[in-house]
């Protein structure tokens, strides 16, 4: 089963949490975006990048976002219960995050079953 997840990330130095609480659920990433607020004044453009690990992780650069031009980059980046995971944002303008909370255990092995027993695609 899953669950929608979502995160804002400001503009600064610190870093946004993947996580605000300890979880055993998998985070599935799918999408930033610029906010609405901000993104009428500014054209400068968010450098939205991620750390997985401890503080001084390497930073990877997931997307450039710019008003006007690329307001929304899709995403797709699975985090595990266990890592540490920060994200970073140059620019001015918020960006938010969505994505999915799922468990590690899933409904994959519910499709395996189905697929067993000659379901639909037979």
């Amino acid at each position: 089963m899953s669950t929608f997840w979502g995160v804002v990330v400001k503009p600064g130095k610190r870093p946004t949490p993947l996580r605000t609480k300890p979880s055993q659920l998998v985070i599935v990433l799918k999408q930033a975006a610029l906010a609405s607020e901000g993104s009428n004044t500014s054209t400068d453009t968010s450098i939205l990048s991620v750390s997985v690990g401890t503080a001084t992780s390497e930073k990877y650069v997931l997307c450039h976002l710019t008003p006007g031009k690329c307001e929304q980059w899709a995403i797709d980046l699975g985090f595990g219960p266990e890592e540490e995971v920060n994200f970073y944002l140059s620019g001015k303008i918020p960006v938010h995050l969505t994505g999915f909370y799922e468990d590690e255990d899933g409904e994959d092995g519910e499709d395996d079953e189905d697929d067993e027993e000659g379901g639909e695609f037979d």
